[in-house]
């Protein structure tokens, strides 16, 4: 229904649980709400806002307007309703005429659940009877009783907080600069551990060997060549 209402048939007992949820969101630019000011409704909600947007179409076309639509304009005759109020309101549901109406900020919704009784009874029906000399067939058909109550004691909550708020971002920022300081000082010193090893290797490898200088001389007790280097 548009005003998100319930429809109880007659001839029963509804018992309606209500259950009740806030929604709070946040403001620009973390998010995309806003509260906007009504003409006809005191509180900002998106039902509302659609039923005005709706009534003020209706009536800039049809120069009237639903008696279920809020607005100063006349009321439409059936006639009006069964053409032009129908063909505005197909429009507007099918998106061709726009309703500016952004997420509230704040926003309470309520979600029921019906479930249905015999009504009346035996001690109903003889009281109804007796008291406003109404039959229980009438009563079955142009009477309903319902009973609201909430489901359950407490309410739900839902809050739109910030991907990262300002002492979270410092404590980020806070451990990647020593992260990246650790990493930059590890970094140096391996460098440098580097270079020296490759300074060593360098200067090891143009080091000029020792030379020693051997004369063989002829060894005639042996009938060789006697190596003084050998025989020491």
């Amino acid at each position: 229904m548009d005003t998100q209402g319930i429809a109880l048939a007659p001839g029963n007992h509804a018992f309606i649980a209500i259950k009740r949820t806030l929604y709070e969101n946040h403001v620009p630019p973390w998010g995309v709400c806003q509260d906007l000011q009504l003409e006809y409704y005191d509180t900002y909600t998106l039902p509302a806002c659609y039923l005005e947007c709706r009534a003020n179409h209706i009536a800039a076309n049809c120069s009237c307007r639903p008696y279920f639509l809020p607005g100063t304009a006349p009321l439409c005759d059936p006639t009006n309703i069964s053409t032009c109020v129908r063909t505005v309101v197909g429009k507007v549901i099918s998106g061709e005429l726009k309703c500016d109406c952004p997420v509230p900020c704040s926003m309470t919704k309520y979600s029921t659940s019906v479930s249905y009784g015999g009504w009346p009874n035996k001690n109903t029906r003889d009281y109804i009877v007796s008291t406003y000399g109404k039959t229980r067939d009438y009563m079955k058909e142009n009477g309903v009783v319902f009973s609201v109550f909430y489901e359950q004691l407490s309410y739900q909550k839902v809050r739109e907080l910030k991907a990262m708020d300002t002492g979270q971002l410092a404590s980020n920022i806070g451990g990647m600069m020593g992260l990246f300081i650790g990493a930059s000082v590890l970094s140096i010193l391996e460098v440098w551990e580097y270079l020296w090893q490759r300074l060593k290797g360098f200067l090891g490898k143009h080091r000029r060997p020792k030379i020693v200088q051997v004369q063989a001389v002829p060894d005639e007790k042996n009938g060789g060549i006697y190596n003084a280097a050998f025989h020491k």
